[in-house]
């Protein structure tokens, strides 16, 4: 039991050590988190195993991944989510490569950018989902770019609102 002890006592202390020393450990990659978790390479949505990542939600009532987000997203236009009290949040994406997210009554501005496997973009200077899938008529909020396309739930999905007539 007491060899136990010391060896949990050095994997204890291994971090310190290391940061004592100036050195931080670096931590896991994207790449690695995604393959550990679900398999799939961040950057190209491939498992693993050579299959494509899932292609929509689970649930049928949701809207499909869209197979081109870059040609599928309604640049200017409104996607809206309603809210459990009556309100709405919206989120614009502009073609200037400029957003505008209303969540909570607070507005939002800034900047955003394609991922490299043009399905999804990404919300700069967004802490909270700051990933968006895009859907054929709809975005999907998403946490990171390692969340699966078929981890997608309604309380994170934004449609677009038709025009006004």
């Amino acid at each position: 039991m007491h060899r136990r002890h010391a060896a949990m006592a050095f994997i204890l202390a291994a971090p310190l050590a290391l940061a004592a020393c100036g050195q931080q450990p670096k931590g896991e990659s994207a790449e690695d988190f995604a393959a550990r978790v679900n398999g799939a390479d961040a950057a190209t949505g491939q498992t693993a195993r050579g299959r494509p990542q899932p292609d929509g939600p689970r649930d049928p009532s949701l809207p499909r991944v869209a197979a081109d987000g870059r040609q599928a997203l309604q640049q200017a236009a409104a996607y809206t989510r309603a809210n459990l009290d009556g309100t709405a949040d919206s989120l614009s994406i502009a073609n200037d490569g400029t957003f505008t997210l209303v969540e909570g009554g607070r507005t939002q501005t800034g900047t955003w950018e394609w991922l490299p496997d043009g399905k999804r973009l990404r919300l700069q200077g967004v802490v909270r989902q700051p990933v968006v899938l895009v859907a054929d008529g709809a975005l999907y909020r998403m946490q990171n770019e390692n969340v699966p396309f078929d981890d997608v739930t309604p309380d994170r999905t934004y449609r677009l609102t038709p025009p006004a007539e």
